[in-house]
C-alpha cells in the first residue's frame, strides 16, 4: 500500500508540473528552464521510492547506514526548521491601507509571456497598482522590468501601457526597462526617480515608498530595499491562484533561503551611495 501511495504522489507532482508549464506558456528555453520542474524530480524520487519498496519489500532508506541516516535527518531538520521560520517572515509583509499616501510606487514586473503579453499575475498587480494611484494622483509611479531571458521584448512599457489604459496619466509613469532582478529593480528605480525629481539618492531612500509585487514576494522584496538602504518601504500585494500557491511558496522560500546565504557570505546587496 506505501509504494502505491508513493508511486500516486509521484505521478501527481509530475503532473502539477506539466500542468504549470501549460497554465504559463514561455518560450522553449523558458519551459525547459522552468523551476517548476522540481516538481518532476521530486515526482521521480518518490516513484523510485515506490518501485524500490514494491520489490524489495522495504525501505529505500534501510539501506544507508547509520551515519548517514544521522547526517541526512540533522540536515533535514534544519532545512524545515529554517523554512518554517522563513515562511513566517514571507507570510508577514509591512503593508499599507490603501487611504495612506506616499511620495512613490515601485511596481515590478513579474514576467512576459512568448507572445509578448503580459500574464495574469502582471495585471493583477497593475489593477492594484492603478486602483492606489487612481485615489493618490500626487504619487509618482516606476514601472520597472527589463528584457528578460531568450525573450527580446521589455516588459516595462507593456505595464505602462496598461496602467494608462486604467486612465493614470503618462506622465506620472516613469519607466525602467534595464532591470534584471529585484535587486536592479530597486538600484535603478531609485536612480531614475532621483533623475526625474532632482533630489539626491539619498532623499529619495528617505522618501515613503509602496513596492507592488505578489504578495508571496513582498516580504522578500522589502528586505532587499532595507538592506540598500529604503528606510520607509511598503508593500501592496496581490494574491496568487489557489492553483499555484504550492508551487509559488515553495519556491520562495527557497529563494528566501538563498537570500539569507547570500547575506551571510557576501554581505551582499549593499547599500545605494549618494
Amino acid at each position: 500500500m506505501i509504494s502505491i501511495v508513493l508511486s500516486i504522489f509521484g505521478i501527481l507532482c509530475i503532473f502539477y508540473d506539466f500542468a504549470l508549464i501549460v497554465s504559463s506558456p514561455g518560450t522553449f528555453l523558458d519551459n525547459l528552464t522552468s523551476f517548476s520542474h522540481i516538481w518532476t524530480l521530486i515526482g521521480g524520487y518518490h516513484i523510485f521510492l515506490g518501485i524500490y519498496r514494491k520489490k524489495t519489500g522495504h525501505s529505500f532508506w534501510k539501506i544507508w547506514k547509520k551515519w548517514v541516516q544521522v547526517a541526512v535527518s540533522v540536515l533535514m531538520t534544519i532545512a524545515v526548521v529554517f523554512s518554517i521560520v522563513s515562511l513566517i517572515f514571507i507570510l508577514n509583509p509591512k503593508t499599507i491601507k490603501n487611504d495612506e499616501s506616499c511620495d512613490y510606487l515601485i511596481l515590478l514586473g513579474g514576467g512576459i509571456d512568448k507572445n509578448g503579453n503580459l500574464p495574469k499575475p502582471v495585471l493583477n498587480r497593475v489593477d492594484i497598482a492603478a486602483s492606489y494611484l487612481q485615489n493618490h494622483r500626487e504619487t509618482i509611479c516606476v514601472v520597472t522590468g527589463g528584457t528578460l531571458k531568450w525573450l527580446p521584448v521589455a516588459e516595462a512599457p507593456h505595464i505602462k501601457k496598461e496602467l494608462v489604459q486604467r486612465g493614470i496619466s503618462p506622465e506620472r509613469i516613469l519607466v525602467e526597462d534595464k532591470a534584471l532582478d529585484t535587486i536592479q529593480n530597486f538600484q535603478f528605480s531609485c536612480e531614475l526617480l532621483s533623475e526625474f525629481t532632482g533630489k539626491t539618492k539619498r532623499e529619495i531612500l528617505d522618501s515613503k515608498i509602496i513596492v507592488v509585487t505578489n504578495y508571496f514576494h513582498l516580504r522578500r522584496a522589502q528586505r532587499l530595499a532595507k538592506r540598500m538602504g529604503f528606510s520607509d518601504i511598503y508593500g501592496l500585494g496581490t494574491e496568487c491562484s489557489s492553483f499555484r500557491v504550492v508551487h509559488n511558496y515553495l519556491r520562495e522560500i527557497l529563494a528566501y533561503l538563498k537570500l539569507d546565504l547570500r547575506i551571510l557570505l557576501t554581505g551582499k546587496p549593499e547599500k545605494i551611495v549618494g
